[in-house]
C-alpha cells in the first residue's frame, strides 16, 4: 500500500499534529504499507518522523497533484483551524483522496479560507452550496449586520465530503452526522490511537503507571503540594469546555476539601475571555499551565486524582485528551453528549446537560475525593477499555482496513443532489413548484384533491426543468 499522508506535524502547535506524529510510526511498521510519504504546507519545517532509525520522506504539499497517481491512497487530515489546514483544504478539493475528518464542524476553517482572505462572496457561496437559500440568506445577513448566528447549526463539512473519495472519522456520532447530510457517502470508522508504551513499566525509561513514585514525580514537576486532591482539565481552553460549570462545582468541593487544586493544562483560546470567568470568584485553587509539550502534557495527567472533560456544543470530535486520560487510568467526568456518550458505563462518570449538571458534577467530585477505591475501580475499567479498543493494533487496523476497502472500490467523489445539496445556484424547479403550490392553494385545492394533484404531477413529470422535485 503506497500512501501520501497530508497533515500538520510537530512542531506545529496542533493536537492533530501531535496525533499524526504518534500514529505514523505504527502505520509504517505494520508490514502493510510499502511506501509512506508525508506532505506539509508550504514553509513548514516539521520535526523528523523516524521509523527504524530512518526518517519518513517529507515534501511540500504543492507537489502532490503532480505525483498523485503514484499513490494508492492520499490521506488528508482535516481540522477546524485555518492556521493549520487552509492549504490542506484547498488541495483536497482539487486532488480527491480519503479525508480523516477530526470533527465535522468546519465553519471556522471555511471562514478562514474565505472571509479572512477578503473574499466574502466565497463565504456566501459556501453557505448557499451546503444549505441553499436559508444558508445564503444567513450569510448575507451576517455580513451586512455583523449579528452573530449559531454556526454550530451550519458546520460546512458538505463540500469536503463531496470532494472526497471517502471519509474516515473516529466516533459513531460523527459518522451518523455526516451520513444524515450525505447518506450515500463512504464513511469509515477507526479508533483514535492511544500508545501506552511510554508508560509501560517494561519500557526503558518509562514512568510506571501503577507506582506512587510516578504520581509524586508528576506533582513535583508541577509544584503541587503533597497530599493535595487534584482535579484537572486538559486541552485547548474554549467556551465549549464548560469551565464555568466545572469551576463552580470545584468551588463547592473546596468547602469540604479546602486544599484541593484545580489544574487546567492547555492553551487558552485567544477568542475566549477566560480571565473574566476566573474573576467571578471562581479562581481559588486554580492553576493554569498554558500549552506544554506532549510528553509533559501526558506526565501532568499522572498528577490528577480526577479529570473533568465536559463538552457542549461538540463538533463531532473524539477528544484525544479524554482517550489519554482513560488510557492512563484517570477517573474522568464527561458530558453525556456526542462522542463522549460513547464511553462505556463504568469507564467514566457522565453528567447531563441540564439543570442537574453542576449539582451532579459537585457530588461526583466529593464522592471521588472521599473514596480512593472508587477512583481505582473506575480507572482500572477505563484503562482496560482503551487498551482493547484504542491501542496501536486497533487504530492501525482501523485505518489500513478502511484504506484497503477504498483502494479496492476506487470510488469517485460523492455527488449529492437536492434537497441534500449541493444546492444549484438557480433553483428553478424549486421556485416553480413553490409558485404552483401557492396558486393551487389560492384555488382551494389541498392534499385531499387527489385527482387534481395527480394531473398537476403528470405535467411536472413531463417538464425538463433542472432540479425539479420529482
Amino acid at each position: 500500500m503506497r500512501i501520501a499522508w497530508v497533515s500538520p506535524l510537530p512542531p506545529e502547535p496542533s493536537g492533530i499534529s501531535d496525533y499524526c506524529a504518534e500514529l505514523l510510526p505504527h502505520l509504517a511498521r505494520s508490514g502493510r504499507v510499502e511506501r509512506l510519504d508525508l506532505f506539509v504546507e508550504e514553509g513548514r519545517r516539521p520535526d523528523p518522523v523516524s521509523v527504524g532509525g530512518a526518517d519518513l520522506a517529507v515534501e511540500p504539499l504543492r507537489t502532490l497533484a503532480a505525483k498523485a497517481d503514484s499513490y494508492d491512497a492520499i490521506v488528508y487530515h482535516l481540522g477546524n483551524n485555518g492556521d493549520h489546514h487552509a492549504e490542506i483544504y484547498r488541495t483536497l478539493c482539487a486532488v480527491p483522496g480519503v479525508v480523516v475528518l477530526h470533527e465535522f464542524m468546519l465553519h471556522h476553517l471555511i471562514r478562514a479560507v474565505t472571509l479572512a482572505r477578503g473574499n466574502p462572496a466565497a463565504y456566501v457561496e459556501e453557505m448557499r452550496y451546503a444549505y441553499g437559500r436559508s444558508g445564503q440568506s444567513m450569510a448575507k445577513r451576517f455580513l451586512a449586520s455583523g449579528l452573530p448566528f449559531d454556526t454550530w447549526s451550519y458546520p460546512l463539512f458538505e463540500r469536503t465530503v463531496d470532494a472526497s473519495r471517502a471519509i474516515l472519522v473516529h466516533n459513531e456520532f460523527a459518522r451518523e452526522r455526516v451520513l444524515r447530510s450525505r447518506p450515500a457517502a463512504r464513511v469509515g470508522l477507526a479508533p483514535l490511537l492511544f500508545d501506552p508504551t511510554p508508560f509501560d513499566p517494561a519500557s526503558p525509561g518509562a514512568a510506571p503507571l501503577d507506582t506512587e513514585a510516578a504520581r509524586q514525580a508528576a506533582r513535583a514537576e508541577l509544584g503541587i503540594p503533597d497530599g493535595a486532591f487534584v482535579v484537572a482539565s486538559f486541552g485547548f481552553v474554549t467556551p465549549a469546555k464548560r469551565l464555568p460549570v466545572t469551576l463552580e462545582a470545584f468551588r463547592r468541593l473546596r468547602r469540604e476539601v479546602p486544599g484541593a487544586v484545580y489544574l487546567i493544562v492547555g492553551e487558552v483560546s485567544p477568542h475566549y475571555d477566560f480571565a473574566s470567568v476566573l474573576d467571578r470568584g471562581l479562581g481559588e485553587g486554580v492553576r493554569l499551565s498554558g500549552r506544554i509539550e506532549l510528553d509533559a502534557f501526558e506526565r501532568a495527567m499522572l498528577a490528577a486524582d480526577v479529570a473533568i472533560n465536559l463538552r457542549f456544543p461538540t463538533g463531532g470530535e473524539t477528544s484525544a485528551s479524554l482517550i489519554r486520560l482513560l488510557g492512563l487510568g484517570i477517573p474522568t467526568i464527561v458530558s453525556r453528549n456526542g462522542s463522549f456518550a460513547e464511553v462505556p458505563p463504568g469507564c467514566a462518570l457522565p453528567v447531563d446537560l441540564d439543570e442537574t449538571e453542576t449539582d451532579l458534577l459537585a457530588a461526583y467530585l466529593l464522592a471521588l475525593a472521599c473514596d480512593p477505591d472508587l477512583r481505582r475501580r473506575i480507572g482500572t475499567a477505563a484503562r482496560a477499555f482503551v487498551a482493547e479498543h484504542h491501542g496501536p493494533r486497533a487504530a492501525v487496523d482501523g485505518y489500513l482496513s478502511f484504506l484497503a476497502e477504498v483502494i479496492e472500490a476506487r470510488p469517485e467523489p460523492y455527488r449529492a443532489v437536492p434537497p441534500l445539496a449541493p444546492w444549484p445556484e438557480a433553483e428553478i424547479g424549486i421556485e416553480l413548484a413553490a409558485e404552483v403550490g401557492g396558486a393551487l392553494a389560492d384555488l382551494g385545492i389541498d392534499e385531499r384533491d387527489d385527482e387534481s394533484l395527480r394531473s398537476v404531477a403528470e405535467v411536472f413529470s413531463d417538464l425538463s426543468v433542472p432540479h425539479l422535485p420529482r
